[in-house]
């Protein structure tokens, strides 16, 4: 009788040592996911929410038609460009649709009330990252930052075509003799020059990108400043390019 007292004695303390360790791996477990998720915090790593079609609209009763008119007409298309550099704030891609003629508007946005046209407005798109918490640490963020520029700042039909290899250029869709050998010479040409945007070796500031603009193929170097400008210099590598023109 004794000993199975004793038994049982035995087999409840190993269950409460089996349900204290349990319990005490499960609080730990919860410590370890708190803290990683208050360095999430930290790293900023959350940004501004994705804004509705009807709250653009509201930011933009101040901008008036034709962007009023596009983002109340259920068949416009609203996107939001991805820019993880903002930690407050959003750029968003209006493309009117059929039978409207078709428009691109991009529109930055940020803070509680503040939106701005950024098509062909580089100052706007400056004024839009000093508002929205810009932060630049690495190599790939200066990359993001400088190609999301120039796809933001085109003008309302057109804009660069960034390249990340020769191949991929908007070629002319019904090209004479003579057009699609000057295709093959420009492919033979840069097919080993021409590559995707990417940071200089010299500084991760700096982002090389090539582009073709108004048929010239260009090579574009880009600085970004700490404020978030950024100063382009350019060097130009075919001036007649086959491809159709982009504005």
């Amino acid at each position: 009788m004794r000993r199975s007292i004793i038994r049982r004695l035995v087999g409840y303390a190993g269950l409460l040592v089996i349900i204290f360790s349990t319990y005490t791996t499960g609080c730990r477990g919860t410590e370890v996911n708190a803290t990683n998720a208050r360095d999430t915090v930290r790293k900023g790593v959350f940004s501004m929410a994705d804004l509705t079609r009807q709250e653009l609209a509201r930011r933009a009763a101040k901008l008036g038609s034709p962007i009023l008119a596009a983002l109340e007409k259920p068949e416009t298309v609203v996107e939001r460009m991805p820019t993880r550099f903002f930690s407050d704030g959003g750029i968003y891609r209006v493309s009117t649709q059929p039978p409207d003629r078709p428009r691109l508007y991009i529109l930055g946005a940020w803070g509680t009330d503040g939106i701005r046209v950024l098509n062909a407005d580089p100052d706007g798109f400056f004024d839009l990252a000093a508002q929205s918490g810009l932060k630049l640490t690495a190599g790939n963020d200066y990359v993001a930052y400088v190609t999301t520029f120039l796809d933001a700042t085109r003008d309302f039909t057109g804009g660069v075509q960034v390249l990340n290899n020769i191949e991929e250029s908007w070629w002319l869709p019904s090209p004479t003799p003579e057009e699609s050998r000057k295709r093959e010479e420009v492919i033979a040409k840069y097919a080993k020059v021409v590559e995707a945007p990417k940071a200089s070796h010299d500084s991760s500031s700096t982002v090389i990108v090539y582009c073709i603009r108004d048929r010239v193929l260009l090579r574009l170097k880009a600085n970004v400043e700490i404020t978030g400008k950024i100063q382009f210099s350019e060097d130009i590598l075919e001036t007649a390019m086959p491809t159709v023109m982009l504005r």
